[in-house]
């Protein structure tokens, strides 16, 4: 038969102290007085009875788990699994390094995670909690947790509706921003957009990033068309698009690319321009693009400056300061971190083309 758990009171009981000097002196306690000899043997039969304290017990004692709860709702795509794995693996890294454990909780339903949210609040086992997900998932949650006035960190782009609440993410708009400028100062002056169809914040975030750059430093003529399109992350509907652009006169066609999508977006775009005899390159007078990516991400046959470095773990060291903001209730404008990665030149396979694959002749 299993013997039972040694037990405060079986230690204060052998040594006739009472519970509370003893557990003072186990927990390290401010203001307990006890002779270096009283120390010494408590210590002694705690460790001769094998007792050590309820992590449970000290929490409620000192009013702190240093325990992190990320809390996500499950979504279909494989893609989602294999970044949140490594999102994990970087967030518990950093929230060791910053003294607390990481628990994960993730859920099939809403409802499911809304569930499990009052029960975190109703136990108090937490210090804070991480919400992760899309913007239609993480708002209710955090509404409810700020309700319920449970520290917490959302990932998101949360900043006009609620901009009192501690948030990190990608900072969309300057990404495309800096995608179209570098299009601009390479000489292009038709130049067309591919992103994503879906209501997503960031997708949003994106588009408007380079819409309004478009506003602001227009280069094309007036009468010239907004080459614009969103698809989902298919092949085949961006190929359609693309061709339909690049057949134009090369007086009207598009010769600067902003990819605001996925690699589907970036393949169709190589195949379309090899298709025409032409290849990506960020010398002048040649097609261009400058856009995000995501990994493993690599051009097949020509050059553009990319953002290779926006996986959802590379948000990971900026929760931390997040969560200590939210955990001292602090304000101000560093409830909101807009992470902004380095534009760089992307990798490619360099693969070998006919010579009829040219880079120039695009006709800015």
């Amino acid at each position: 038969m299993k013997s039972s758990r040694t037990r405060l009171k079986d230690v204060a009981a052998k040594l006739n102290l009472s519970p509370a000097l003893v557990s003072g002196v186990l927990n390290n306690r401010p203001h307990i007085w006890a002779s270096e000899e009283t120390c010494a043997r408590i210590l002694e039969v705690a460790q001769e009875l094998n007792y050590y304290p309820s992590a449970a017990a000290q929490a409620l004692s000192r009013g702190k788990t240093d325990l992190i709860v990320f809390v996500y709702k499950r979504l279909p795509e494989a893609a989602y699994r294999l970044a949140y794995s490594g999102l994990m693996d970087a967030l518990s890294s950093e929230l060791q390094g910053a003294g607390y454990d990481l628990t994960v909780a993730n859920f099939a339903t809403q409802e499911e995670v809304m569930a499990h949210l009052q029960k975190l609040a109703s136990s108090r086992g937490c210090d804070a909690i991480v919400l992760w997900g899309r913007e239609e998932d993480t708002e209710p949650q955090a509404k409810l947790l700020e309700a319920l006035n449970i520290p917490f960190v959302v990932k998101g782009r949360h900043e006009v509706v609620h901009p009192h609440w501690y948030q990190v993410d990608f900072d969309h708009e300057s990404m495309m921003a800096q995608c179209y400028q570098r299009l601009v100062a390479l000489g292009h002056q038709r130049i067309a957009y591919l992103g994503f169809e879906s209501d997503d914040g960031f997708v949003q975030c994106l588009k408007s990033g380079f819409l309004n750059s478009r506003s602001r430093h227009p280069v094309e003529a007036e009468e010239s068309p907004l080459f614009f399109a969103e698809f989902g992350d298919e092949f085949e509907p961006n190929i359609c698009k693309i061709r339909e652009w690049l057949h134009l006169s090369p007086k009207s066609r598009p010769t600067g690319f902003v990819i605001g999508a996925g690699n589907k977006a970036w393949q169709a775009l190589e195949v379309g321009l090899a298709e025409v005899g032409r290849k990506l390159t960020n010398k002048p007078g040649g097609f261009s693009a400058s856009g995000i990516t995501s990994s493993p991400f690599n051009l097949m046959f020509g050059e553009a400056d990319v953002y290779q470095e926006i996986e959802i773990d590379k948000l990971a060291r900026f929760v931390i300061p997040a969560l200590v903001r939210s955990l001292n209730h602090e304000s101000g404008d560093e409830r909101i971190v807009r992470f902004l990665p380095k534009l760089s030149q992307a990798r490619t396979l360099a693969i070998n083309v006919k010579k009829s694959l040219q880079e120039g002749e695009a006709t800015i």
